[in-house]
């Protein structure tokens, strides 16, 4: 089964109106909050603005900083955005639709969207706050401190939460 979340920024005149887009497949901390900070800076060129731009584009089947033009999509209507990720398909009889627009939802209602966790980044301090499927914030992350591939990229949260029990860890045996 695939973990669903949701990937934006929140409105700077009212921080609890979000802004996001969907994201279908590995939607945990620990796949998402590395991801981003490798589109950050590998897409971004590290300006969390260009990363906000470059989320919001569209829904997501995956986040995959490793993607190229080159990368065949798995199904019609999804699109590889180098850098980024697989666009979620979008088709009716064949025919690619337009992409939906960003889905925009006050933190406090989402429990009641499909998905399990919320990521909202924020361009001002190149973070990424991670809340649960109820909204609940977890934990804040510097994108410059999630960077992998260094084997020492744990991922510390930058604010103190419940959240350390999320953050990934390294594998056993891997080189501190």
């Amino acid at each position: 089964m695939s973990t669903h979340c949701f990937v934006g920024t929140t409105d700077s005149a009212n921080p609890h109106l979000v802004h996001a887009r969907f994201v279908r497949f590995g939607g945990h901390p620990g796949v998402v909050v590395p991801a981003l900070a490798a589109i950050w800076v590998g897409h971004a060129r590290r300006d969390a603005p260009a990363l906000n731009s470059a989320i919001l584009a569209s829904d997501w089947e995956y986040l995959d900083p490793a993607i190229t033009a080159a990368t065949e999509p798995g199904f019609g209507g999804q699109r590889p955005v180098p850098g980024v990720g697989m666009t979620l398909a979008s088709t009716t009889d064949g025919a690619i639709e337009t992409p939906e627009p960003v889905t925009v939802f006050p933190l406090s209602h989402a429990r009641h969207l499909d998905a399990e966790w919320i990521y909202l980044i924020d361009p001002l301090t190149a973070t990424v706050a991670v809340h649960t499927d109820d909204g609940q914030h977890l934990a804040r992350y510097r994108l410059a401190g999630c960077l992998p591939p260094s084997p020492d990229a744990t991922c510390t949260p930058a604010s103190r939460s419940p959240a350390a029990r999320y953050a990934p860890q390294p594998s056993p045996g891997a080189l501190r």
